[in-house]
């Protein structure tokens, strides 16, 4: 039996060398960091200590030291400079007695807690109990002069004097204090200095002991060249083949055949690549014999791989049942394809009739929508009521359910904005409706009152739809706006079906509220309408509108335009000429509305008083 060289004995070997190189240089390296592991946890415990403890505690001392001296220099000032309570010196005299020092004192405290030293801690503690007493003689100096007038004591000035003094009681403990934490600052530095000598001296013998570690490093280098050479020998003999493999299968996972053939080696992997090679072999003939089924070439030879080649009986058996299914659709074909004749020419019939049907329809609609426009007052009559004014009116659909209104009887100019249920020719029908309502109120009852003239309105809606009966009343109605205007007397008078009034007026902004129920809502009688009467002023403009401009969607969300953006524009235009604003409020609707469908009819009235 000859010798294989198999995937576990290529393994075993790399890796049985890799392991005695890293058992020897972990073990040489093992030693010699061992050596210095002590230096350094003697070094780093002398560094803590210097950074955590002896360093912050000379500086804390030192500030403690040159706390008090200030606080010295300031006491003597008190008592020699007179002055007010409040001059900085004093202020910052109470402010280092009060807070500072104290501060500073419990910080030096709790770091004594780790001095190795007990006469550093006696020498602290002496101080300590001194700088109380020192700030009681502050305290009395601050007691006998508490303020600018308290100088002219002269028995007070005199015994201030002598506490701060060259001989008194407080120069006395300031100096006793100065001189403890002076030695005491003199020992600190001298325990830094030793200890940046220790850190310094350890950190040389600590550097002697790893320059030794050159040799293990050359170990190291070797250990990664041999590492690199059996990385190399496992790629060419393992994982190289491995890929060969894994690109075929991979090919074969996305329907292509590989074009070159797999090496075969003399392990596990080239029975593998042997077995790879036989599959491809035998897909390519299976692809082969599928394509001539596929083209209906069904008396292709084709043999399968072996009696338990399941996928290659399988093809013979769909091969068999193919031939009868082509047979059976043709036949299927032939008599769908006589049915699909006859009922396409059936649909373009039906289609014909269609397009007759919706075009006597659309004649229709645009019929009805000239008799719509009939109702709305001409340009010139609209200038002869109102002469400063606008009407933006966009229909959603051909006619509209939204109207304007504009008459003028005895001294007084009628506007209304008319918004009608629904849109489209229900909407225009109940214009219609609307339109004579209006008229009949104003010229045939002769009522020239707003709130009067909706009452009559409302009568009417309910009477031309039979509201009164349950059999065939419909729930349809309106909401508007209607206004009076007296330009001789400057007044005005309004009435409003759930849509309000706006009214600006030196930049100010007034709504004035409407009724909150529509027109052929309720029976006659059991409401009524409220009128309303402002005085008016040259230069003001009133507003009337439907809810379509405020309820159309768009912008960057697709959200409703709202009331609040509606005012908010009208703000920002109302001092412009009405056909600018005109002009404007499209153009910005427009914009809002961008790719969206408008969702229900427009009107906008503007006057300018």
């Amino acid at each position: 039996m000859s010798f294989r060289f198999t995937i576990g004995k290529k393994i075993g070997t790399g890796f049985g060398v890799l392991i005695l190189f890293i058992i020897i240089v972990f073990g040489a390296t093992f030693f010699a960091v061992n050596n210095g592991i002590e230096t350094f946890k003697k070094n780093d415990s002398t560094s803590n200590e210097l950074i955590e403890n002896i360093t912050p505690s000379k500086e804390k001392v030192m500030q403690l030291k040159a706390s008090l001296g200030e606080a010295k220099r300031l006491a003597i000032q008190w008592v020699v400079v007179q002055s007010r309570n409040d001059t900085p010196d004093k202020v910052r005299l109470n402010v280092l007695i009060d807070k500072n020092i104290p501060k500073i004192k419990s910080e030096v405290a709790h770091l004594s807690q780790g001095w190795n030293n007990q006469e550093d801690v006696d020498l602290f503690n002496r101080a300590e109990g001194k700088i109380d007493t020192l700030f009681d003689y502050y305290r009395q100096v601050m007691d006998l002069l508490p303020d600018n007038a308290s100088y002219d004591d002269g028995f007070g000035r005199f015994t201030a004097e002598f506490i701060v003094g060259q001989n008194g009681d407080a120069t006395y403990a300031y100096e006793v204090i100065d001189q403890n934490l002076l030695t005491l600052q003199n020992s600190l530095e001298k325990q830094e200095k030793d200890a940046l000598d220790l850190v310094k001296k350890s950190s040389e013998e600590a550097k002697a002991k790893f320059q030794a570690l050159t040799l293990y490093w050359i170990l190291g280098a070797i250990l990664i060249i041999v590492a690199i050479l059996i990385a190399i020998f496992t790629t060419r003999t393992i994982v190289k083949p491995i890929r060969s493999l894994k690109h075929v299968l991979v090919s074969l996972g996305r329907g292509i055949f590989p074009k070159e053939r797999i090496a075969v080696t003399n392990d596990e992997i080239g029975d593998m690549s042997t077995a790879m090679i036989g599959l491809v072999d035998g897909l390519k003939k299976t692809t082969d014999f599928a394509k001539e089924v596929g083209q209906s070439n069904f008396s292709s030879p084709y043999q399968p791989l072996s009696n338990e080649d399941v996928l290659g009986h399988a093809l013979l058996k769909m091969r068999d049942e193919l031939a009868e299914t082509e047979r059976i659709l043709e036949q299927k074909v032939k008599e769908r394809t006589e049915e699909v004749v006859r009922q396409r020419d059936e649909n373009e019939r039906q289609r014909l009739k269609l397009e007759d049907l919706y075009k006597d329809v659309t004649d229709s609609i645009r019929y009805a929508k000239r008799l719509q426009y009939s109702i709305l007052p001409p340009t010139e009559r609209i200038a002869e009521v109102c002469p400063d004014s606008f009407v933006l009116f966009k229909p959603k659909d051909i006619v509209s359910g939204d109207f304007y209104w504009f008459d003028k009887i005895g001294g007084k100019s009628f506007c209304a904005s008319v918004d009608c249920t629904g849109h489209g020719v229900p909407g225009a029908f109940m214009s219609l409706v609307g339109a004579n309502g209006l008229n009949a109120a104003v010229k045939e009852h002769n009522t020239i009152d707003p709130g009067d003239v909706l009452n009559e309105l409302n009568k009417f809606v309910s009477d031309s739809l039979n509201k009164g009966s349950e059999d065939n009343g419909v729930r349809d109605g309106m909401d508007l706006s209607l206004c009076t205007i007296d330009y001789e007397k400057m007044e005005l008078q309004y009435a409003g079906a759930n849509n309000p009034l706006y009214l600006i007026r030196n930049n100010e902004f007034t709504i004035i509220k409407a009724d909150k129920f529509a027109i052929g809502s309720f029976e006659p009688g059991t409401k009524h309408y409220t009128s309303h009467t402002v005085a008016l002023e040259k230069g003001d403009i009133i507003y009337l509108f439907s809810d379509g401009y405020a309820d159309q969607f768009g912008g960057d969300k697709g959200k409703k335009f709202l009331y609040k953006h509606f005012r908010d524009e009208l703000m920002a235009i109302h001092k412009e000429p009405v056909a600018v604003q005109k002009t404007r409020l499209d153009d910005t609707i427009k914009k809002w509305q961008g790719s969206y469908e408008q969702v229900d009819d427009i009107l906008v009235i503007g006057v300018r008083i």
